[in-house]
């Protein structure tokens, strides 16, 4: 399944947010504009704030013993407050990544309930004035009291009923000194019969959390009021109307409305029941992927042949268990993946139903059936 995959951010700097997040909601696609900022250890970084360039309060060096500037300043400790259950994931290392000019710190969590969080930090150690002026003018930012020289945050995804907000996404951009400090935090979309998640605390969360890193100019905190979670999305995505929602439901029998979570390459259907076993607990998606010269020179997409859909197809199917490491809540019944790859001309097309086979509904060939007959009714 290609989960969660749609960090927004209305910025050119989006792709930091996703980038930080890639390998925590496997969602995440990774278009990656860089962070502002120049080179030189943030330990020893002289600033306005720190002009003997010698590690204080609010500094980003050694707070949590962890090695990385920006774990050391939103420590594990502070990250737990802002979501409990977070702790860092990843290689946080003490070192830039290539490609960054900032250090990264990547805390996650998982729960029934909320599915997939993440919380992310950036910090750019020592920043030019341009990367500075930069942040400053960062778009769609409502400003925020309390926080260094300058504070903002931005609510994107379905925050604002976006059409490719699948995800929930509060970001802070933070100016002190000569130090930019982005923060996004994100939660996919409600699980397990959870609710919508709530702007106003996320946002009250990050911001106390760069006040206890030391990021408190000591005047009142003062945040604004988030908007309202907006309507469920809606897309024109070219991916999305291969099949639609009526499609998919009728297809595999099952009685619940599904969400549908857009991408930019990809469309997923997600039914309501993820526990029950039943086609109800079936998480449905589209992936399409074009290429400038014919896949069919590419090495040979695994699989048993299926004739009769597109240039070449094959079907395959899995099991995993629905335990810790998967989307779903844990239980008894093990998770049934079966996937369509379909190469059309230039297309690459892969079609996937992840579903709980009960006992008592159709069974894994059943379904495989039920999935390839669904396949064959696309024009790609």
């Amino acid at each position: 399944m290609t989960a969660m995959q749609t960090l927004a951010r209305p910025t050119k700097r989006r792709g930091l947010a996703r980038a930080m997040t890639t390998a925590l909601l496997t969602l995440f696609l990774a278009a990656c504009s860089q962070p502002a900022g120049q080179g030189g250890p943030a330990s020893t970084a002289a600033s306005p704030t720190n002009p003997s360039g010698t590690a204080g309060a609010g500094s980003a060096v050694g707070r949590s013993g962890t090695g990385s500037p920006a774990c050391d300043l939103i420590t594990p400790e502070i990250a737990a407050k802002v979501e409990p259950g977070l702790v860092p994931v990843g290689q946080n290392s003490p070192a830039r990544p290539p490609g960054t000019k900032a250090y990264l710190c990547t805390y996650s969590s998982k729960s029934p309930e909320r599915g997939m969080t993440a919380l992310s930090v950036a910090l750019t150690s020592p920043a030019s004035d341009a990367d500075i002026a930069k942040a400053k003018a960062t778009s769609d930012c409502s400003p925020v009291t309390g926080i260094g020289d300058f504070a903002c945050l931005q609510w994107t995804g379905y925050f604002r009923g976006e059409a490719s907000g699948a995800s929930a996404n509060v970001v802070l951009t933070a100016v002190k000194g000569n130090e930019i400090l982005e923060m996004p935090y994100v939660t996919g979309p409600p699980m397990d019969g959870g609710t919508a998640p709530d702007g106003n605390a996320m946002a009250k969360a990050l911001t106390q959390a760069a006040v206890d890193a030391g990021w408190g100019n000591g005047s009142q905190l003062n945040v604004p009021a988030a908007p309202a979670v907006g309507p469920p999305a809606t897309t024109n995505n070219p991916v999305c109307a291969l099949l639609s929602a009526v499609q998919v439901k009728e297809a595999f029998g099952a009685t619940t409305e599904p969400q549908l979570l857009p991408g930019e390459t990809s469309c997923r259907y997600t039914f309501g029941q993820l526990g029950t076993p039943g086609p109800d607990s079936m998480i449905f998606a589209i992936e399409v992927l074009k290429t400038s010269g014919s896949p069919l020179g590419a090495p040979a997409i695994g699989g048993e042949p299926v004739e009769g859909i597109g240039d070449r197809a094959t079907f395959s199917m899995s099991t995993e268990p629905a335990g810790p490491k998967s989307l779903r809540p844990a239980g008894d019944v093990p998770i049934t993946i079966l996937s369509v790859q379909v190469v059309k001309d230039q297309t690459l097309a892969t079609f996937m139903a992840q579903v709980l086979i009960s006992p008592t509904g159709p069974s894994a060939e059943q379904t495989k059936e039920q999935l390839i007959a669904l396949v064959r009714s696309v024009k790609l």
